[in-house]
């Protein structure tokens, strides 16, 4: 125990860690004075409730002050919550150098000492999404269709043709981790069960640390990641996985500059190493767990809702098999037959927007004290986001928003805004993707691979629940994160007709 002088210094450095915390939330409280507060001004035991689950007060304060801004408590900083098309608006036109959704993201993602610093501030690999991967989506289809098909065989298969149950979000996973990594780093490396098993492991880790780091001042992030994280051991792994085959692609590119004819995958790893700024092993390998991280747990967790209201309700699988044999009859599992798969398309938003995956989207971090156009400040340092389960459970947008409707998107369909009720689109009142140029650029590949992940479930398996497990679809909530109950069983069952 400290006595005597050692307890007093104990005492004064403690104060004044404490003052130079406070400091500044004392300064940023005053310039947002004028925006309304959910929770107590001075209750760290709000803030800690909402690092444990941000939903509640999102919705509550969405439903006090819809339309307008208002502000929730988080450890040692703000966030202001705005929704409506006008203040949206604002927000997404605002220059990255005064709001900016990079900083946001990395923030909440702590993305620097999950992934590490030059893949936080040197996001070229946005850039590769948005052209390489997106512009390839027609050509990657049967590349899709072909991993899908053999990971739902081996995972759901039975010797009599009898119901097996499986944990829906595991399942799930397992299918579009295999998938995603085809396009990521191509085979046999995509069905390679401990590279899978560490992509998750590392997925998984880089979301529980990053919670962990949020208990601490942003100031001090550099100091306890070096305690919280185990990036370096999980880059360390992977290279011994990649490290190979980047040696040798780099090679393949280097002959093809040269002008040679070789044979070069084209896969993101492969547009990686010819488009990106890094050539190491290390560097490069950092990039493609990055890209396993955000491509499959959120991506997961939709679909895994989709699946498990589907075997809630299958009646539902009549209409969708008939989209789906059609479709398939005429134009192949090809992106041409995906882009009609109306209902498949509306099955996966309506997903989305019951569930989602965020209860918070477009998170901006203030660079410069910004202004809205009602006079609300908000002072250099806070967040800005918009509230997306909120939006999306307005019954002033949506008709019976608590009710799981699938089709409700396709119903809306029309020559007129026919690529405005695709999941994919944008705007104010359907926000899991964002808003704006800082939009989520994967949604189309991520959509794409749900699509035929979903058209082939239906077309090939009979589901229904698994009523001898007491796992049920009640709604789980992580921080920001929403999603299904993880342990949920769904039964699954070859098709007796086909």
């Amino acid at each position: 125990m400290l006595s005597g002088p050692s307890q007093a210094l104990y005492i004064l450095v403690t104060a004044g860690l404490a003052g130079i915390i406070a400091l500044p939330l004392f300064l940023q409280s005053r310039k947002l004075h004028a925006i309304p507060t959910i929770g107590s001004t001075n209750s760290w035991k709000s803030a800690m409730n909402n690092l444990r689950s941000m939903a509640g007060a999102v919705e509550e304060g969405y439903n006090k002050y819809k339309n307008a801004p208002f502000k929730i408590p988080i450890l040692h900083n703000w966030i202001v919550v705005v929704s409506g098309a006008k203040l949206l608006d604002e927000v997404r036109m605002a220059p990255e150098d005064q709001l900016s959704a990079i900083e946001g993201a990395n923030d909440f993602f702590k993305t620097a000492f999950t992934m590490g610093h030059r893949v936080a501030n040197e996001p070229y690999h946005l850039g590769i999404i948005k052209t390489q991967l997106t512009r390839k989506l027609p050509t990657l289809c049967p590349i899709v269709e072909d991993e899908v098909s053999i990971t739902l065989s081996e995972m759901f298969s039975s010797q009599h043709n009898e119901w097996k149950a499986v944990v829906a979000l595991q399942a799930i996973q397992e299918v579009i981790s295999r998938t995603m990594n085809r396009i990521f780093v191509g085979l046999p490396l995509c069905r390679n069960p401990d590279w899978l098993k560490l992509g998750n492991q590392h997925a998984i880790a880089s979301i529980i640390s990053g919670a962990k780091m949020d208990l601490f001042p942003r100031f001090m992030w550099p100091l306890v990641a070096i305690f919280l994280t185990s990036t370096e051991n999980h880059v360390q792994q992977a290279v011994e996985f990649l490290g190979s085959t980047i040696r040798e692609r780099q090679k393949l590119a280097d002959l093809a500059r040269g002008g040679e004819a070789v044979d070069i995958p084209d896969d993101f790893l492969q547009w990686l190493i010819e488009n990106g700024t890094e050539d190491s092993e290390k560097d490069i390998t950092r990039r493609i767990l990055f890209m396993v991280l955000v491509s499959i747990q959120g991506t997961a967790s939709t679909l895994m809702s989709a699946v498990y209201n589907l075997a809630a309700h299958p009646e539902y699988l009549v209409p969708l098999r008939e989209e789906v044999d059609a479709v398939v009859r005429q134009d192949g599992l090809t992106k041409a037959a995906i882009d009609k798969m109306y209902k498949i398309d509306s099955f996966l938003k309506e997903s989305y927007r019951f569930v989602g995956v965020s209860s918070l989207v477009m998170i901006r971090r203030v660079l410069k004290e910004f202004t809205f156009s009602d006079g609300g400040i908000v002072p250099k340092g806070c967040y800005i986001a918009a509230p997306s389960y909120a939006v999306h459970h307005d019954e002033e947008i949506y008709e019976k928003p608590g009710v799981f409707d699938p089709f409700r998107f396709a119903r809306l369909r029309s020559d007129d805004d026919d690529m405005k009720q695709q999941m994919v689109s944008l705007g104010s009142t359907f926000l899991p993707f964002g808003h704006g140029n800082h939009a989520c650029p994967g949604r189309f590949a991520a959509a794409v691979v749900q699509k035929i992940i979903l058209a082939q479930i239906v077309s090939l398996y009979d589901l229904k629940p698994d009523e001898n497990t007491p796992a049920s679809g009640k709604r789980v909530e992580f921080g920001i994160f929403v999603g299904l109950d993880p342990t949920a069983t769904v039964l699954f069952k070859k098709r007796s007709s086909t």
